[in-house]
């Protein structure tokens, strides 16, 4: 994958971690912006230089803490996978225990002197919607937790997009930033890391690429 942004340097991504660092606010709002399809800055292409859509090449996650909703975007991708790897024993065991809810909810009902009813669905996934499935809110709390979630979830279910992270350098550590990349080669993925830093902080990266635009928009890779 070769990413451009504006007439700067061509970046070729490289398997593991790929820091883009800047001290300029202009081209870090570009990039930002840029990641997430919302102008024309950034274009990327395949190693054949063919033209690729920058929505679904890149996932941008943005500041891991910042980002309150990061995990409900992968819930559809997450329930799909569930229901079809859910073996018939315990697909029965589910619709079993809805239907003893159903039983105790209409009996229930019956108290009351209104005609009233449930309407029970047999489809597992408005089931599971109903029961709100969703990650460990705790986990969300922690930075590093949270990347290693949207990693795990992107080789777990073969997503194409390369993740993109944003901030990271508020929050990891240099053990953790270690870890980060270890974790990241041995699931064989791609991500960046966009930082509004010097180029020192990708020095402190094991084994990461590291792109650096000073503030005078000067290309430093």
């Amino acid at each position: 994958m070769i990413v451009s942004y504006l007439s700067h340097k061509k970046i070729c991504l490289k398997d593991g971690i790929n820091v883009i660092c800047t001290q300029s606010p202009i081209a870090y709002k570009d990039l930002v912006l840029g990641f997430q399809a919302l102008n024309d800055l950034i274009v990327c292409s395949d190693d054949e230089y063919n033209n690729k859509s920058i929505s679904k090449s890149f996932d941008f996650v943005g500041d891991p803490l910042l980002n309150d909703n990061i995990m409900a975007k992968y819930m559809n991708v997450i329930i799909k996978n569930f229901i079809s790897n859910l073996d018939e024993v315990n697909r029965n065991r589910i619709l079993k225990s809805f239907y003893s809810l159903e039983t105790v909810l209409n009996d229930s009902l019956l108290l009351e002197d209104l005609p009233l009813e449930i309407d029970f669905s047999e489809d597992i996934k408005k089931l599971l919607k109903m029961v709100n499935i969703h990650l460990d809110a705790q986990l969300m709390l922690t930075p590093y937790a949270i990347i290693e979630t949207v990693l795990k979830i992107h080789q777990e279910y073969n997503l194409d997009s390369i993740p993109v992270f944003c901030n990271v350098a508020h929050y990891l550590d240099e053990t953790q930033l270690k870890e980060l990349s270890k974790i990241v080669r041995q699931l064989k993925l791609k991500i960046i890391l966009i930082e509004f830093t010097d180029k020192q902080y990708g020095v402190a990266v094991k084994d990461a690429q590291v792109a650096y635009i000073d503030r005078d928009l000067v290309d430093w890779y």
